[in-house]
C-alpha cells in the first residue's frame, strides 16, 4: 500500500506532495507535482492501478484527456528548450486561450481538421500556423509520455503563406508620416509617434501600444521591447533591445513632453469611451491615416510598417544577423523572407559589377 508524503526543506517550508510505493519488491519515491493532497492520491492511485494491470498482464492503455487537459499538462510538464521557462508557458497559455473552448473534449482527427479550418478562417497563414505547431507539439509530448494514443493533428497542413512580403517604399513612408503628423484630432494625436515606431523600429502593432517609457533609454539611444497589449508577452516571449533612430529619437523626446499620462506610463495611449486616455487594448484602425496620405491600404496596414522598417534596412546595407535581432526573431530563417528586394534597387545594385 502506498503512501503520500507533505515533504519540507530543512527551514520547514513546504516543497510539495510525494508518492511512495513499493514495486517488484523496491520502494519507489516521485514528486506528484499535485497542488493537494487530494489530487496527490489520485495520482498514486493511479500508479497502483498502472502497476495491478502489469501483473494480470492487461497492456497499458493511455489515460482519455481532453485536448484541453493535455495542453495545461504539456505547459506544466514539458521540459522546454528555453531559458526562461515561465515566459514561455505564458507565452502558449496566451496564444492558444482562444481555442480552449474547442479543445474541451477528446479529439478525434476530423475534430483536428476542423480546428485548422477555424484558425485558417479566424488568423492570419503565419498566426495560424503557429498556433497549429503548438498543437502539434503538445500532443506529440502527450504521446511519447503515454497521455494520449495518437496525434490528431499529425498530417494536418497550416495555411499557405504567401511568400510576398508587403512594403512601403521611402516615398510612402514619407507621405503616411506627413499624414499622421497632420491629423488634428485627439483620437490621432498618438498615430505620429507610433507609426515612427513601426518604421524607425520595426515593432508590432502590439509592442508599439505596449511600450512604456521607462523601456526608453534616451541616454543609451535604446529602447526595450517587453510586452505587447494589456502586458502581455512579446511574440516570442522574450525581450529585446532596439537602437532609437536620430529621428525617432528627437520625435520621441517632443512627444514626451504631450503624451497624456496613464497609471501604465505608455508611450502611445488612446483615448477611451468614457474621455479617459488608456492603454490600447487592440489595434487602432490605421487605415483613415493611409487615406489621407492618398496610399492603397495594405493588406495588414499595421504590420506593413515593420516589414518596411525590415525591407528598407536591407536595401541600404543592414546586416541580416543585426536585423535579426532588431527583429525579435527564434531564427535567421524567419529574418531571411525580408531579403526580397525591389527591381529599382537591384537595378541600381548591378552597376557594382565592374571588370
Amino acid at each position: 500500500m502506498g503512501q503520500i508524503i507533505r515533504k519540507t526543506n530543512a527551514k520547514g517550508d513546504f516543497v510539495g506532495w510525494y508518492a511512495r510505493w513499493y514495486e517488484g519488491g523496491i520502494r519507489k519515491t516521485k514528486a506528484t507535482k499535485a497542488t493537494s493532497a487530494a489530487e496527490a492520491r489520485r495520482i498514486l492511485a493511479e500508479i497502483e492501478a498502472r502497476i495491478g494491470r502489469g501483473k494480470l498482464g492487461v497492456p497499458e492503455q493511455p489515460e482519455q484527456l481532453t485536448a484541453d487537459e493535455i495542453l495545461r499538462r504539456y505547459v506544466d510538464e514539458a521540459d522546454a528548450t528555453t531559458r526562461d521557462r515561465d515566459q514561455w508557458a505564458s507565452r502558449i497559455r496566451y496564444e492558444t486561450k482562444p481555442l480552449l473552448p474547442l479543445l474541451r473534449r477528446i479529439l478525434s482527427s476530423d475534430d483536428a481538421k476542423r480546428i485548422v479550418r477555424h484558425l485558417s478562417s479566424t488568423h492570419k497563414p503565419n498566426t495560424a500556423a503557429k498556433k497549429l505547431a503548438t498543437l502539434k507539439a503538445a500532443f506529440r509530448w502527450a504521446v511519447r509520455h503515454g497521455l494520449a494514443s495518437l496525434n490528431p493533428f499529425e498530417g494536418t497542413k497550416p495555411p499557405r503563406v504567401d511568400d510576398a512580403v508587403e512594403y512601403l517604399s521611402v516615398a510612402e513612408i514619407k507621405a503616411l508620416i506627413a499624414a499622421a503628423d497632420g491629423r488634428n484630432d485627439m483620437r490621432g494625436s498618438m498615430l505620429p509617434i507610433a507609426v515612427r515606431l513601426g518604421v524607425y523600429a520595426g515593432l508590432r502593432c502590439g509592442e508599439v501600444f505596449g511600450l512604456r517609457w521607462r523601456d526608453i533609454d534616451f541616454d543609451r539611444g535604446v529602447l526595450t521591447v517587453r510586452q505587447s497589449y494589456r502586458g502581455a508577452p512579446t511574440k516570442s516571449g522574450k525581450h529585446r533591445t532596439v537602437p532609437i533612430a536620430e529621428d525617432l529619437g528627437a520625435a520621441l523626446r517632443l512627444w514626451r513632453d504631450r503624451c497624456p499620462q496613464t497609471d501604465a506610463g505608455v508611450v502611445c495611449p488612446v483615448l477611451g469611451l468614457d474621455g479617459r486616455w488608456i492603454p490600447a487594448q487592440s489595434r487602432p484602425c490605421l487605415k483613415h491615416t493611409y487615406r489621407l496620405a492618398g496610399l492603397a491600404i495594405p493588406k495588414a496596414p499595421w504590420h506593413v510598417l515593420r516589414h518596411s522598417f525590415a525591407s528598407q534596412y536591407l536595401m541600404r546595407g543592414g546586416s541580416l544577423i543585426a536585423l535579426q535581432t532588431m527583429l525579435g526573431h527564434a531564427s535567421l530563417k524567419m529574418t531571411a523572407v525580408y531579403s526580397h528586394l525591389s527591381s529599382e534597387h537591384l537595378q541600381a545594385e548591378i552597376h557594382r559589377l565592374k571588370f
